[in-house]
């Protein structure tokens, strides 16, 4: 067993060749330049997150599709910051140190964030595109409840994804962050299928939402071609925190299996292995930029920070749960595509008008026949 903060030697598997008893050894500036990254995580992390727990879970009293996702994301980017001490810890000890159940814990921890964080944005994606292709068809199937249901899945489905590695283990194996001989081309493939699946959907879902949003604002007027301009850089910038976080991450994995299957030189197998850290660290990441997906998805958010911050009497007088017209993500739905088959998209935009509309009275449209009062009934 080495001492803390010493290099450790990671053996990287082969199948004979130039490969075999081949290992990567993180050097002290590595470990030092690891150990900077996680504080920084942390330092941003747990503030951030710490605020998006207190909001979701103790001051939000209405409970939507889109909140329940983001409340389970809280509670996934919190798991992480739990583990990065762990990780502090198990990366600084020796291969041989690491194959306790407190390894294993950690690790589990950690990859349960960074699948369940892949799973719930594809989640968030696919139903804003049902709530705005489908508008009123989606209704039969979307509901908090609904969304709640399917946290639950998801969460079973990960920690399954995440234990299911661990019964491929040989006697005398360890899995402990993939620094053994264990993180073989059948774990590699695993989590390269966790993350492709979710990518396919997630980029089909944001390039419809943003093709059919960006057609609604050219024909738009002035004001409302604004609203649907934020609402495009939300969608936008949501799938540019996904693929920032996790494709690199991924890239590198697949990497790591290719050359392995290609029993590649010991050379470029160390180089892949620094990769493969490096991109680790920008996927812990995420935990920081989703609480920028927190502030700008959910109005309420944005009056509870604002009351937290400002001891400003009028914004704190405020009535929480009535986003107003301007929020982003409510202009996603309002605009739905006039050119659906199933003749939905005028009921549902004006539906979100009305909700979203604190004004005057005569600001208000009056509903069309099309439109009965159920239709008017808030759910955003």
């Amino acid at each position: 067993m080495g001492e803390a903060g010493a290099p450790a030697a990671v053996p990287v598997p082969g199948n004979g060749n130039g490969s075999e008893g081949c290992s990567t050894e993180r050097s002290v500036l590595s470990q030092a330049a690891t150990s900077v990254s996680i504080y920084v995580i942390l330092a941003l992390g747990l503030p951030l997150n710490g605020l998006g727990l207190w909001v979701f879970w103790c001051r939000l009293r209405r409970w939507t599709e889109t909140r329940v996702y983001m409340a389970n994301l809280v509670a996934a980017d919190c798991l992480l910051l739990l583990s990065l001490p762990g990780v502090l810890h198990t990366l600084g000890q020796a291969a041989g140190a690491q194959e306790g159940i407190l390894c294993r814990v950690v690790q589990s921890f950690y990859y349960v964030n960074t699948y369940m964080s892949i799973c719930l944005i594809t989640a968030i994606a696919t139903d804003r595109y049902a709530a705005l292709r489908f508008p009123l068809r989606s209704r039969a199937w979307r509901s908090p409840r609904q969304a709640a249901l399917t946290c639950l899945a998801l969460w079973l489905l990960v920690f399954g994804a995440v234990a299911l590695p661990a019964s491929w283990l040989r006697a005398g194996e360890s899995f402990c962050f993939g620094r053994g001989r264990t993180r073989g081309p059948r774990t590699l493939a695993f989590s390269l299928l966790l993350f492709l699946l979710p990518l396919l959907v997630l980029s089909f879902c944001s390039w419809q939402v943003l093709r059919h949003l960006t057609r609604k604002r050219a024909r738009s007027p002035p004001q409302d071609a604004a609203h649907l301009l934020r609402a495009l850089h939300v969608v936008a910038a949501n799938l540019a925190t996904f693929l920032l976080c996790f494709l690199p991450l991924h890239v590198a994995l697949l990497a790591m299996l290719v050359a392995r299957w290609t029993d590649a030189a010991c050379p470029t197998l160390q180089a892949v292995a620094a990769f493969v850290q490096v991109t680790s660290r920008v996927a812990n990441a995420n935990c920081c930029l989703d609480a920028v997906s927190y502030y700008f998805v959910a109005k309420e958010f944005q009056e509870e920070v604002g009351a937290v911050l400002s001891t400003s009497r009028p914004f704190r007088g405020r009535m929480r749960g009535a986003p107003t017209r301007d929020h982003p993500d409510r202009a996603v739905r309002a605009w739905a595509d006039e050119d659906n088959s199933s003749g939905e998209a005028p009921c549902v935009a004006l539906q979100c008008v009305v909700r979203g509309a604190p004004g005057p009275p005569e600001a208000t449209p009056p509903p069309s026949a099309a439109c009965t009062r159920s239709s008017l009934t808030a759910h955003v």
